[in-house]
């Protein structure tokens, strides 16, 4: 992608770039547009507020970001999923996909006010997860974890892209936005 879209649809987390002569898909809006449009809700790539985990738990459900479910999700990032290069895959998608999910989280909940979606990932998919980390079954908790993205891309209707980030270092990723 051209560092052309910066500023415009093709450089945004809620876009699917497809090519520059070439309508891509907003999953913001939920239709098509050109990269080089423009509109009030980009977030550039690199965008920092992207960890939708903290989004859910701290901004929608009021809980502390050293929560005991947050610290157990950071420690299956920092003690499983960072020590080996086959979670790659899940660490990069986290942090190019991730801003996009907390920004149509937010985008919902303002909307609506209602927490009993996420009350319900919460208590599915994260409270799960946490108790697998609490007994060192990491690889219990990254399959949850891996259902919660996928039943939230379902449910936010985030199609399934080709990831490939230049120079990803997955021994430091997975914090919600792609590092430059």
């Amino acid at each position: 992608m051209s560092r052309y879209y910066d500023n415009q649809c093709g450089g945004c987390v809620y876009y699917d770039f497809q090519g520059d002569n070439v309508k891509g898909y907003c999953s913001w809006y939920r239709t098509y547009y050109w990269p080089g449009e423009t509109c009030d809700n980009q977030k550039p790539r690199n965008y920092s507020g992207g960890c939708y985990i903290t989004t859910i738990v701290c901004d929608i459900l009021g809980k502390e970001d050293g929560c005991e479910v947050l610290e157990n999700m950071r420690r299956l990032r920092g003690e499983y999923l960072q020590k080996s290069e086959k979670f790659k895959g899940i660490l990069m998608e986290y942090d190019y996909v991730g801003p996009e999910i907390a920004g149509l989280i937010n985008k919902e909940y303002s909307e609506t006010h209602d927490k009993e979606v996420w009350q319900g990932i919460y208590d599915t998919y994260l409270v799960s997860a946490s108790e697998s980390v609490k007994k060192n079954d990491f690889e219990g908790a990254t399959n949850k974890y891996v259902q919660m993205v996928n039943s939230l891309k379902d449910y936010l209707g985030i199609k399934q892209k080709d990831i490939s980030i230049d120079n990803y270092d997955y021994t430091t990723g997975g914090h919600g936005y792609v590092k430059k």
